[in-house]
């Protein structure tokens, strides 16, 4: 079983807590990318343990909630909770725990077919959940669908259409959660992002 303490906090803790105005600064939208327990089968190594570190549910949602930035969530907020097909469950469960209500899905369309014992995989489901008065973080662009098509990069690299798409149907201050590179406009959080950065709000 992988330890809930994997990911030690002081690693993780990049952000300034205050903006150049000294204010706190919080968070209207939160994308998490969790490090899921998926292992590839076989006796070579093709999971995603092969790229960085995995955490079991509860580990998740552990370090999800003892981060420094979790408590700068607005009450009114809305998430996107990266999941893969075979922890949707799980998932949902995360959501749920982090306190946010599951609303619907978006699927990522990718140009090259995975792997898979029943179905080879092509997609990958975000989450999209809300807590508070969602409405009041949406914005007003009512042509937004529910499918991105966009080409497979690096593993578990998601690709910048979602990000625009996030940008057009939920407003900032963006917070990136177990993120992998910065981001211009977004604050991000995460063990494999350059500790020299701190905050990436524009």
């Amino acid at each position: 079983m992988i330890q809930q303490d994997l990911f030690a906090t002081e690693d993780l803790e990049i952000l300034d807590e205050e903006t150049t105005s000294g204010k706190i600064q919080t968070y209207k939208t939160v994308v998490v990318d969790p490090p899921w327990l998926e292992r590839g089968g076989g006796k070579v190594k093709r999971g995603a343990d092969k790229h960085y570190k995995l955490l079991d549910t509860p580990g998740i949602i552990s370090t999800v909630l003892r981060s420094s930035v979790w408590d700068k969530i607005e009450h009114d907020a809305h998430m996107y909770l990266w999941v893969t097909n075979s922890f949707l469950p799980q998932g949902l469960e995360v959501m749920k725990s982090l306190g946010f209500r599951y609303i619907t899905n978006v699927a990522w369309v990718k140009n090259q077919i995975g792997l898979g014992q029943y179905f080879r995989g092509k997609h990958e489901l975000c989450l999209f959940g809300t807590r508070g008065r969602g409405v009041a973080v949406r914005t007003g662009d009512r042509s937004i669908p529910s499918i991105i098509q966009a080409r497979k990069t690096g593993h578990s690299v998601k690709p910048e259409l979602f990000y625009s798409m996030v940008e057009k149907r939920s407003e900032g201050p963006y917070l990136d959660m177990f993120a992998r590179t910065p981001r211009s406009g977004w604050s991000v959080w995460g063990d494999e992002v350059d500790p020299n950065i701190e905050n990436n709000d524009d």
